[in-house]
């Protein structure tokens, strides 16, 4: 299987990697992962944010509550020929929130390389012989999003070097049940803070963003801080949910809340027809019509009239109950405003919050604003869904929208950004982990 001096996991991950795999993680298989029962992904929400999926999809079951479904763009290879990866057009991720549990099912129809005969259901007599013996599933996770799949046989040469290296202490664990040869997140770490330490001990910096193109520009707006840390990152702003650095979340910090997420709302007068929207719940003038105000669960706003709710969902025992619900916005009649299915919200923050670093910044008012971040910095990380979805229906995390239209020669020019955030003091509640970093200590 391998090169003289390669052990068999060291091969299958030089073989990802040359397939364009970024990361290869690796997890041992028993009895209970074949093709009827589906394979564990394990209990923990981080494994979402692993794996890269499609749009979470919620259904509702007789026994075990919600679930939700998320297509996987996965691919069977052959590490012993040059047969190109084959893909399994119905692989899926099936989270059940309630346990918790992530399974992945689905996962060899329609690829000719599939390991069909090492993932059936085994037969009482096959069970009580393999009762000790193990498969090792290999994955290798690309930046196209496309996971690579190989799976060892039965106490073969890979199972046993996987299980010799968990044995150890010596590898890195990922997302309760993965392992991954190299240390991923204290490497992504290491790079994060010696760049940061870099800016930090560079002075100020002159604001600007990187356009589509990758150009710097210069950037007027009081924003600035952000999109200037980006563009020391190289990072292009888009929009997307995925991180920015090494597996990190960079976001900028100075006083006040903090912006967790912009995701735009599924349905409501605000997308039908924006214009009406703020018309009827904005603060309107001749050349000017704004959407703002913080908006909690429960509460009436003053300004809008608009209430927040959190439909389909079980304060009680923290439970989505309504794959339809969501966050809605009513008037007093009882029309939806705005509205957010509990799919989107929750496929936003699966695949954004794994770890964030906080960065804090002075600014200096010059012909533009100029910026030096550091020295503090917060690694936050483990934030998961009962803690997020908690901390929004008792309004720890709230939307504070900042929506509106201007009359620019003659035309009426849209911006839209719906922002939930929470206050910097209640930042820690968020999340399991929490340090505190000083750039001028870091060597």
């Amino acid at each position: 299987m391998s090169g003289a001096n390669e052990s068999p996991l060291e091969y299958v991950s030089r073989v990802m990697r040359r397939l364009g795999a970024r990361r290869v993680v690796f997890k041992l298989l028993a009895n209970n992962d074949n093709s009827k029962q589906q394979i564990y992904f394990g209990s923990d929400f981080d494994v979402l944010r692993l794996i890269p999926h499609g749009d979470l999809v919620g259904e509702t079951t007789k026994d075990k509550g919600l679930m939700y479904k998320a297509s996987l763009k996965l691919s069977w290879i052959d590490i012993e020929s040059d047969a190109p990866p084959s893909p399994a057009p119905g692989a899926q991720l099936i989270f059940y929130p309630r346990y918790p549990e992530v399974r992945m099912s689905g996962f060899l129809r329609g690829s000719a390389l599939a390991p069909s005969k090492l993932m059936r259901p085994p037969t009482p007599e096959e069970r009580s012989l393999r009762e000790r013996s193990q498969r090792c599933l290999v994955l290798g996770i690309c930046d196209d999003d496309t996971i690579l799949a190989y799976s060892g046989v039965w106490d073969g040469r890979l199972a046993r070097d996987a299980n010799a290296r968990i044995v150890s202490g010596k590898i890195s664990k990922v997302a309760t049940v993965f392992y991954e040869l190299e240390r991923p997140v204290q490497q992504g770490r290491i790079l994060l803070l010696e760049k940061l330490s870099e800016i930090y001990h560079g002075g100020f910096i002159r604001s600007g963003r990187l356009n589509s193109a990758g150009t710097l520009v210069e950037y007027h707006a009081k924003n600035g801080a952000g999109y200037t840390l980006e563009s020391l990152f190289g990072i292009v702003p888009n929009g997307r949910s995925e991180p920015d650095f090494h597996e990190w979340e960079l976001k900028s910090h100075r006083s006040g809340a903090v912006t967790l997420m912009t995701p735009e709302p599924d349905s409501g007068t605000y997308r039908a027809n924006l214009k009406k929207f703020l018309l009827e719940y904005g603060n309107c003038t001749d050349a000017r019509r704004d959407f703002t105000g913080r908006h909690l669960i429960g509460i009436p706003n003053a300004r809008s009239g608009l209430i927040l709710r959190m439909e389909g969902y079980d304060s009680e025992n923290n439970e989505v109950l309504d794959p339809n619900g969501g966050l809605t916005m009513r008037n007093a009649k009882g029309e939806v405003a705005l509205a957010w299915t509990f799919n989107k919200i929750l496929t936003h923050w699966s695949r954004k919050h794994a770890q964030t670093a906080y960065v804090a910044y002075k600014v200096e008012a010059r012909d533009v604003n100029y910026y030096q971040f550091g020295p503090e910095v917060f690694l936050c990380s483990g934030a998961d869904l009962g803690t997020f979805l908690k901390s929004m229906y008792e309004g720890v995390v709230y939307h504070d929208p900042g929506i509106n239209m201007k009359l620019v020669d003659g035309e009426w020019k849209s911006k839209k950004r719906n922002q939930f955030r929470v206050a910097w003091k209640n930042i820690g509640d968020l999340y399991e982990v929490s340090e505190r970093v000083l750039l001028s200590d870091f060597n």
